[in-house]
């Protein structure tokens, strides 16, 4: 992301399926640019109509004074866009949660990405969202948007291995000496009920360290963490393993 940043790319794609970490990669991110000579727009796209999306850009771009005629809040964004980029500084535009977007909203991403400055896109865009969003914009409609697509970004869920050096790093994290003593035989069937998914994985640690914290448990085993997955599973918490536990 931050290469396709500093190359002034156009639109760069992230996607994957919900818990994998998208939220959490972009908070990253945006803190990782905050010394960058860049200007930031986020944007959540939940219940945003196409006919409000250029003016809700326009405004988080610092536009207040807006009318109802597209086509000038388009030519004000771009004065707009152009003084930032004539200064030094680079205008950016993420849209969270792009999945929800209805064609004709993308369809307008596609008039800003027209907008030049020099021989690149005057507005740089990065759309996230689920594993749905690549599918939509590779359909025939928005051929031409997916053209503009320079960089395609897939977050996957980790594997088994990934999974307890997660684990381990997030109680590193917060000063974890080994008390409560982990396992390892708990690691393989933590990824195997939460399918390797960052979210899942918080929520499956969070119900054990619980259960530790009410019976004062210090140690935790096999016997330990099939009784809270038992009882994760009977309230619905998790989907089913990924594979047959006999244990």
């Amino acid at each position: 992301m931050l290469y396709a940043l500093r190359r002034g790319e156009g639109i760069v794609l992230v996607t994957g399926r919900s818990g994998t970490g998208k939220t959490a990669l972009l908070r990253d991110f945006i803190h990782s640019i905050k010394n960058e000579p860049v200007v930031t727009a986020d944007l959540v796209s939940t219940q945003l109509q196409a006919t409000d999306l250029i003016r809700m850009i326009a405004f988080g771009f610092g536009i207040s004074q807006l009318t109802n005629d597209e086509a000038e809040v388009i030519s004000e964004l771009e004065t707009q866009l152009s003084g930032m980029r004539n200064f030094g500084r680079r205008p950016l535009l993420i849209i969270d949660e792009a999945q929800n977007l209805e064609t004709e909203s993308l369809r307008k991403i596609e008039l800003l990405m027209r907008l030049r400055w020099k021989s690149e896109p005057l507005l740089q865009i990065f759309l996230i969202g689920r594993d749905g969003l690549h599918e939509l914009l590779l359909t025939e409609k928005l051929k031409q948007l997916y053209a503009q697509v320079n960089a395609v970004i897939c977050l996957e869920p980790l594997d088994e291995s990934s999974t307890g050096e997660y684990i381990r790093h997030r109680l590193k994290q917060v000063g974890w000496n080994n008390d409560p003593q982990l396992a390892d035989e708990i690691y393989p069937i933590i990824f195997n009920y939460s399918h390797g998914i960052p979210r899942l994985i918080n929520l499956i640690c969070s119900q054990i360290l619980l259960f530790g914290m009410t019976e004062e448990q210090h140690f935790f085993g096999l016997n330990e963490i099939n009784l809270v997955l038992r009882q994760m599973t009977n309230d619905q918490m998790l989907p089913s393993p990924l594979r047959h536990v006999t244990s």
